[in-house]
């Protein structure tokens, strides 16, 4: 049976893996136009571009047109 110390550091090899793979999730996105973001979409799950709707209250999903 493996020590909670093992587990602790198998954890933190898999996050530091992912990290090199994906990147750090942190990182400022590329330089977008106002009214637009990058975000994941709690809908549809795709990390994608994000529209602000012409009243400026809520951002669409350009994947799945699901409101944020």
């Amino acid at each position: 049976m493996a020590t909670r110390t093992e587990d602790m550091n198998g954890l933190l090899d898999r996050y530091i893996g992912a990290l090199r793979y994906h990147g750090d999730p942190n990182e400022p996105e590329e330089d977008l136009s106002l009214g637009l973001d990058m975000r994941t979409c709690a809908n549809c799950g795709e990390h994608t571009l994000f529209r602000l709707d012409p009243a400026g209250t809520w951002f669409e999903c350009t994947a799945c047109g699901h409101l944020a």
